[in-house]
């Protein structure tokens, strides 16, 4: 049979949902080979898309309860942004984009941010007179 056909004998009843496993998914994200100086570029680069003219970046080494944190006085997200932000895939790579953006797959933030901890929290803020989105990954409570 051609290839062309060969969905068409599947009845839509045959058919069923795969859905990924959250933790899975989530667990995968972590592999994806970034070593700490290229995670902070990640990073760095979305600060950058953001028009920041600063960026700081903290480190906290204290064994299981070191932190990083990126800080920018960029544009700031809007609540909607914030949640497409901290969507997995969030972003069609087939999409028009603009041409300043070095993003592709909508997965950076999260797979940077993974692959070198298990607990993400991003916190925005548009306008001076707004109140502060904030949003958190955690792996362990995914888990």
């Amino acid at each position: 049979m051609p290839a062309s056909n060969a969905f068409e004998e599947i009845a839509e009843g045959d058919c069923e949902e795969a859905e990924p496993f959250a933790s899975s998914m989530s667990e995968s994200l972590r592999a994806f080979g970034y070593d700490l100086p290229s995670a902070i570029a990640d990073l760095v680069d979305n600060s950058i898309f953001a028009e920041a003219r600063n960026i700081w970046i903290d480190f906290n080494w204290d064994g299981e309860n070191s932190s990083i944190c990126v800080t920018d006085d960029g544009r700031g997200m809007t609540e909607k942004e914030m949640l497409d932000a901290m969507r997995p895939g969030s972003r069609n790579p087939l999409d028009a984009r603009d041409p300043k953006d070095l993003g592709r797959y909508g997965l950076g933030l999260k797979t940077a941010s993974f692959s070198q901890c298990r607990r993400l929290t991003v916190r925005s803020i548009r306008r001076k007179d707004d109140k502060p989105v904030t949003r958190c990954w955690d792996l362990d409570f995914i888990r």
